[in-house]
């Protein structure tokens, strides 16, 4: 008998099998396989039935893949087609063959046991069922039916199929003891673990007649064993199937165990036939990571491209590794790419809707959230800082949010930051938009973010209506009736007229916030206000990743002092829409100067410890910055992705934070001198 090594952890879906992934006999694959394994049979010629010692792997073409395979394959990459090679030499999946390639086999040839499949498993926090490398087992077809090709094809172990019986396996063990070893990559925690066999015909061994063993490890050397179990164990469910099929499940007990390496010892008199090992967890980074990241999933359905026009429809799945929340899964939600600038950038932000209102992470409940991607901002926290400072500081309405790693149809695509929406309700800006409340964005021209729009009658400030979108003729009225007096009293400069219309005070805490922020989008988008119990109000405060120094001396000459100083934290900014004429009010300026220094504290604490304790910079890296740099991986520190932002530092991490917790002392020390605090 002739067995084979296959490793099916690369090349197949989970949920939805490749049925050009079938065995023609039980001597070798057929040609539709070639491509798509390690160690497996095949050949250079796509229509020959492939040889025994035809290796994949075997790039020097030896009979053997050794330590001289991984040599072949470099010299490929350095010599290209003087050392051919005629098979995939991209090993490690990531569609490009370089050296990493030859290290990957060579590491393969030298430490077996720690790289036990050259192409390991991705992301188990997919929840996915995941291929394991067993000791050994031979593939067989035994009388398939026709299916037009000469074969009826059974699924290979752990294909994500519900198997209903026997017949949906695609590998079967020897009797004595049978071991699968799974390498998940990564510490993670589980959170199931169970492995499903088939018999009681054909002479397979049935369920009841076996036991399985359970066991993991953080090091592949050392193995904790969770138990044996019997087919009479609480953990074994036997299913009596038509035929005389007989189906077990054995579970393994205990949950959230750490491990990266699992193994499943299977007892048997006879021959065995599994089907999936099922392997549910959380990714971790560290043995003392129990309070990872959140992770998003969104699966388009057909693996549909996501576009900025039009909502996709997808599965959404929401993971908390802390187990505070729990997980959210929507098969009916709909997903688009958001943002204006932001739209077109390689790591595109999205606009997620549910089906149903859901209450993310303890948000409050309502359909659409935003994810940003921060893609412009190499700190990836500028947005994150400055909605802490606006909410310490007792804005309203303040979107709460969270970072989050992403993955788009099992890709990962970087770490997000998952916010809430602006929009109204009771969890988000709470007025009523069937009176005479209203959610605006200020608009450079009609139709810029918003369908429709009022425009102010005296200072002709555009106002883009995000709530309601289209409001009533007598809903309008009131609009020309409410900012024609106001307008009147702004112009009027008297305080007591402004105060009738104006909460001062929101404008204040929005106009520090954006001042010291040096908020680039400022009186050109982003910037919001809303209408509540006769008066108008300025927030929520909203798109700061190009702010705080971060955006082209180019673009933004002015920003950036470029025919002055030449020093980003220096000017007066958001002096734009009504402020140009409110802060001319002397009373109204002294508020902003007394509020300024009344926030000092919380100011500082930005970028430096003081009596409020660690400072927000240091806390979020303290937090984030393990999951940022694996960001880092997909994503580069030198590469300038638009030209809106400002040039790289040098590449690194470090650079970019130095250059931004300097540019906030900076620019608060300028502050200070600007309005005279000492």
């Amino acid at each position: 008998k002739t067995l084979w090594k296959a490793d099916f952890s690369k090349g197949f879906d989970p949920e939805s099998p490749d049925p050009a992934l079938y065995v023609g006999s039980t001597h070798g694959m057929s040609a539709e396989t070639k491509g798509k394994f390690w160690d497996i049979v095949t050949s250079s010629d796509p229509g020959a039935t492939p040889a025994p010692g035809d290796l994949k792997g075997d790039f020097d073409r030896d009979g053997d893949v050794d330590s001289d395979d991984a040599i072949y394959l470099l010299r490929h990459t350095l010599f290209g087609e003087d050392y051919r090679i005629y098979q995939d030499g991209d090993v490690d999946g990531n569609k490009t063959v370089n050296s990493a390639d030859a290290v990957l086999v060579l590491r393969c040839v030298l430490f077996p046991d720690e790289y036990l499949q050259l192409r390991t498993v991705k992301n188990v926090a997919l929840g996915k069922k995941y291929t394991a490398v067993p000791q050994s087992f031979r593939t067989d077809s035994y009388g398939d039916s026709n299916d037009g090709r000469g074969v009826c094809p059974r699924y290979k172990l752990t294909d994500g199929a519900s198997a209903p019986t026997g017949e949906s396996s695609r590998i079967a063990g020897y009797g004595g003891s049978t071991t699968f070893y799974l390498d998940l990559e990564h510490l993670c925690k589980l959170t199931d673990l169970s492995i499903d066999l088939f018999g009681g015909v054909w002479g397979i061994t049935s369920p009841r007649n076996i036991n399985v063993r359970f066991s993991y490890s953080k090091n592949g050397v050392d193995f904790t064993s969770l138990g044996s179990i019997r087919p009479t164990s609480v953990n074994a469910k036997v299913t009596e199937l038509e035929g005389g099929w007989v189906k077990c499940v054995y579970t393994a007990p205990g949950k959230n165990v750490l491990a990266r390496y699992i193994r499943v010892e299977i007892e048997s008199p006879d021959h065995v036939w599994p089907s999936e090992l099922t392997v549910n967890g959380y990714e971790l980074k560290s043995e003392g990571d129990v309070s990872d990241i959140p992770r998003i999933y969104i699966d388009t359905n057909g693996g549909a491209e996501i576009i900025k026009d039009d909502y996709r429809d997808c599965t959404i799945k929401v993971t908390d590794p802390t187990g505070k929340y729990a997980d959210i899964v929507d098969t009916l939600a709909t997903v688009k790419i958001r943002g204006n600038s932001t739209s077109g950038g390689a790591k595109s932000p999205y606009n997620i809707k549910f089906n149903k209102k859901q209450d993310v992470f303890g948000f409050g409940k309502c359909k659409k959230w935003y994810l940003l991607a921060n893609m412009y901002d190499k700190t990836q926290i500028r947005n994150k800082l400055a909605y802490t400072l606006a909410d310490e500081i007792g804005m309203a309405y303040v979107q709460q949010s969270t970072f989050v790693e992403l993955y788009v149809n099992g890709v990962y695509r970087g770490i997000y930051q998952l916010c809430e929406s602006i929009g109204v309700g009771e969890s988000r800006v709470d007025i009523d938009i069937t009176g005479n409340e209203f959610l605006f964005e200020y608009e450079p021209w009609p139709q810029y973010s918003n369908e429709e729009w009022y425009t102010t009658p005296r200072y002709g400030i555009i106002l883009g209506l995000n709530d309601p979108e289209s409001p009533t003729a007598e809903q309008r009225a009131y609009l020309e009736e409410f900012f024609t007096a106001m307008e009147n009293a702004i112009h009027s400069q008297k305080y007591s007229e402004i105060v009738k219309y104006v909460d001062l005070d929101s404008f204040v805490d929005a106009f520090i916030v954006q001042e010291f922020f040096k908020e680039v989008d400022y009186a050109t988008s982003s910037t919001r206000f809303y209408l509540k119990d006769g008066k108008l109000y300025e927030g929520p405060v909203w798109d700061f990743d190009l702010s705080a120094g971060n955006c082209s001396s180019t673009y933004y000459t002015g920003y950036n002092n470029v025919n002055g100083s030449g020093l980003s934290y220096e000017g007066d900014y958001c002096y734009g829409i009504w402020n140009r004429r409110l802060f001319r009010v002397p009373e109204i300026m002294d508020m902003v100067v007394k509020r300024y220094k009344e926030l000092q504290p919380y100011i500082v604490n930005i970028y430096q410890d003081n009596e409020l304790g660690k400072n927000q910079l240091d806390k979020l890296l303290e937090k984030y910055n393990g999951d940022i740099r694996r960001n880092y991986t997909v994503w580069s520190l030198a590469v300038e992705y638009s030209v809106l932002e400002k040039l790289p530092e040098d590449g690194t991490y470090e650079s970019e934070i130095n250059y931004l917790r300097d540019w906030f002392r900076n620019r608060n020390e300028w502050l200070l001198k600007r309005y005279g605090i000492n």
